[in-house]
């Protein structure tokens, strides 16, 4: 119980970053060159919050990653998985897509030392998540309850 009751203190305090770093993604406007940076950063920023948030629930439920070159992605389909009588998935598979896009952005960001950042590219993944997010808020909310429960 203890710890289901550290990763639901952990739980919280993430979703509030989360939050702070969704809300900024969604009024930045990438139409001005100079922003279009602050909203790479803070796409990047948005989702490792989620990664690390997935490691935790990973850990708590020793649920570990064995195949280190493909973490990133092992972690998605993970956190979309059921595991049988030790926990619920985390994501939905639509939840999963729209994740599975902002993580490959993040590698591309983390990667590309050369490059110029596409505004209709950056509308794309602005608008994706301005209309799709909701989905990954009720996972993880519906997830929390599971954690609440177990936490007593």
């Amino acid at each position: 119980m203890e710890k289901y009751a550290i990763l639901l203190g952990y739980f919280d305090k993430q979703i509030i970053f989360i939050e702070k770093m969704y809300q900024e993604i969604i009024t930045v406007n990438v139409s001005v060159y100079d922003k279009r940076f602050l909203f790479a950063m803070r796409v990047q920023q948005f989702y490792t919050a989620l990664e690390d948030l997935f490691k935790q629930i990973a850990k708590a439920f020793e649920n570990h990653i064995e195949n280190m070159g493909n973490f990133h992605k092992e972690m998605l389909t993970r956190m979309n998985t059921e595991v049988p009588k030790i926990r619920p998935s985390v994501i939905s598979n639509q939840s999963l897509i729209l994740l599975d896009k902002i993580r490959a952005f993040r590698h591309f960001i983390r990667h590309a030392y050369d490059c110029e950042l596409d505004e209709k590219e950056l509308l794309l993944i602005q608008d994706k998540l301005k209309n799709d997010y909701s989905l990954v808020e009720k996972d993880l909310q519906k997830f929390r309850l599971f954690i609440q429960k177990l936490a007593g």
